[in-house]
This record gives structure tokens, C-alpha cells and sequence, in this order.
């Protein structure tokens, strides 16, 4: 059995067009000590073929394995089971990293002693980008953790430096994931890998953000999961935040963080409605926008708070007053406004 220092996972899903991606950001990298797994989630398209084809004079350790399950989650897992490497490492099938990417990630690991290591980023809105810089580098102990990132990962205030948490951009030592038994939530279909990170942040003793230039270049697509119509998007969200809660819970920090979470709690509903106008019909954008409705009237946390404590801006907490008291023609009108303005910065 080769032993490597990284394992690279990529999951793909009907990825034939970004197989040169894929590729490029493989063989570029500096740093050699590590293997590639290639998760296919069932793709329909010729995915692999184009993959054998493109990676048959490759200079580096691959393997291209069918997930165990279905969605995003259940390939990472996959690759997680199968992997071999000290740390573990992921990337999209559309995004792009540095050449360095996984020198940076992993020489800090090593020299600050990290178990888990975030590194800047990009964001790429078809041809426009916005960095997201550390402001400086820091080393976090559990309980810095505790007491700062976890809190503004949950919601942040203040104007504090929003802690977002994607798989990729990020190094975990396997052990961590492997002694803890951590995974992906395979019910969870959105936001899948906050939940896995803020699940191993729990459990890290050593954290470090690398403030140097980004080195993960994050493609926001036009048919990403944020600018598609979801189907049972409410059910979801509920499922994604039950989870939340009992993960806060178990780890003793859900009293510090209440009204933190309650604020991203009631974003939750925004979001839901958001995804209705969506909906090719305004009849079915109507009927979710009332389901939504019952669903935050008979919500037992946020029964217990006047939205004026929470921390979401006055907008936010006036659109859902307006739906604690069932303006919901009135929602959608204002929601169709909203997301025909934000898609026009992905034209």
C-alpha cells in the first residue's frame, strides 16, 4: 500500500465538459506526494470515458470509483472510505486552484501543527470575481474556536468577518474525520458540507486561516443549487436545521449561540421563499409561500423571541412579519423582484 500525505477527492456528476478542468488543476500542483479519487455520482453522460481518455498519460495516482449512494455527499463519503492519505483534500469538478494549492494547504499544516487548515478564495460570478481574504493569519486553539468561529459561522454580527464554511479551500487530517466518525450527511442536499466542517470543528485542536493570496477559485454557475428551483426546499431546510440544532446541543453551545442561530434560523425562511418564485408555476410558488407561512407560525424556536432581538437585518424581519401575518401575494411580488435582481449579476 503507497503511502501519501494527501488525498485529493473530487466528486463528478455528468462532468464531461470540466474533465480539462479537472485535469489542469491535477497535474499543475507543485506539490507530488498525493492521490486523486474520482468520485462518479452516477453520472448519465460520458463522464468517465472522457476522464480514462484524458488522464492516460497522467503522471500522478488516480482512481475513478462509482459512489456508493446518490448526490454530493454520498461520493465524498465514498472517497473519504477509500482514501489513503495522512490528510484529506477536495476540490469541484468546475472550480480552479492554484498550483500551489495543496503546497500552501499542507506545508501549514505541518509547520503550525494544524489538523485543519482554510485557505482564501475567489468567487467568480461569470466574469466577475470577489475575493474572500482572511484578513491576516491566525491560529486557533478548540477554544478559540469555540468562543469565534463557530459563533460567526452560525451568523455573524458586528460586522464580524463571515466564517463560511465549503469543503473545499480546506486540508482535515483523516484521523480526524475517521476517530470521530465523521461524515456527510447524505439527507442533507444543500449547505451539506457547513454541516460536516462545523461537525469537525468541534472537534479540532488546532486551526489555522492562511491570509496569503487565494488559491481556490470558486465558479458561482447559473444553474448552481443557489440559482435553481429546489424541489421540497422546505422540508429540506427544516431536516438541514434540525440537525443544526442537535449538533449545537450536543456540544454544549447552543445556549451561547441562541440568538445567533435564531437569526439564521429565520434567514431560513427568506430563503425558502426565495426558492418559490422560482417555481415555473406562480400557483405552486403560492402553495409553498403557504406552507411556509404555517410552518414559521407554528415554529416552537422562533415562537419564543420577537424578531426585533435577532440580528437579521430590518428587511429580513419585516418580510417575515409580512408572512407571520399571511401577506403572501404581497411576498411574492417582492421575491420575484428580488431574485430577477440578483440573477442579473450572474448575466
Amino acid at each position: 500500500m503507497n503511502n501519501y500525505e494527501i488525498s485529493l477527492i473530487i466528486p463528478v456528476h455528468n462532468s464531461s465538459n470540466f474533465v480539462d478542468t479537472i485535469y489542469n488543476n491535477i497535474s499543475s500542483q507543485i506539490f507530488k506526494n498525493f492521490e486523486v479519487i474520482i468520485v462518479d455520482d452516477h453520472s448519465q453522460d460520458n463522464t468517465r470515458e472522457v476522464l480514462k481518455e484524458k488522464f492516460k498519460d497522467k503522471n500522478f495516482e488516480y482512481k475513478i470509483l462509482s459512489s456508493n449512494g446518490t448526490g454530493v455527499s454520498a461520493a465524498r463519503n465514498t472517497g473519504i472510505e477509500e482514501s489513503r492519505g495522512k490528510y484529506i483534500a477536495f476540490i469541484d469538478d468546475d472550480d480552479g486552484i492554484s498550483d500551489d494549492y495543496l503546497q500552501i494547504l499542507y506545508t501549514t499544516a505541518k509547520e503550525k501543527r494544524a489538523e485543519v487548515v482554510l485557505g482564501s478564495y475567489v468567487e467568480i460570478f461569470d466574469h466577475k470575481k470577489v475575493s474572500k481574504i482572511f484578513k491576516e493569519s491566525v491560529i486557533y486553539n478548540n477554544l478559540d474556536i469555540r468562543r469565534k468561529i463557530i459563533p460567526q459561522a452560525v451568523f455573524p454580527i458586528n460586522n464580524e468577518e463571515e466564517v463560511w464554511l465549503p469543503v473545499w479551500r480546506s486540508l482535515i487530517l483523516k484521523s480526524i474525520i475517521n476517530d470521530y466518525n465523521i461524515r456527510f450527511d447524505e439527507k442533507i442536499s444543500q449547505a451539506e458540507d457547513f454541516m460536516f466542517m462545523l461537525e469537525i470543528l468541534f472537534k479540532v485542536r488546532r486551526l489555522v486561516l492562511v491570509s496569503k493570496k487565494p488559491i481556490y477559485f470558486y465558479n458561482r454557475r447559473n444553474n448552481s443549487a443557489m440559482n435553481r428551483y429546489i424541489t421540497n426546499d422546505l422540508s429540506k431546510q427544516v431536516y438541514f436545521h434540525t440537525v443544526f440544532i442537535q449538533l449545537l446541543k450536543e456540544n454544549k453551545l447552543f445556549g451561547v449561540v441562541k440568538y445567533r442561530y435564531l437569526s439564521n434560523r429565520l434567514r431560513m425562511y427568506s430563503t425558502v421563499l426565495s426558492n418559490a418564485v422560482r417555481a415555473i408555476k406562480r400557483t405552486q410558488g403560492l402553495d409553498e409561500m403557504r406552507q411556509t407561512q404555517k410552518t414559521l407560525e407554528n415554529d416552537v424556536y422562533l415562537k419564543q423571541v420577537s424578531f426585533k432581538k435577532l440580528y437579521n437585518p430590518l428587511a429580513i424581519k419585516f418580510l417575515m412579519i409580512l408572512l407571520k401575518h399571511n401577506h403572501i401575494k404581497i411576498l411574492y411580488n417582492i421575491y420575484s423582484y428580488k431574485e430577477q435582481k440578483r440573477l442579473r449579476k450572474f448575466c
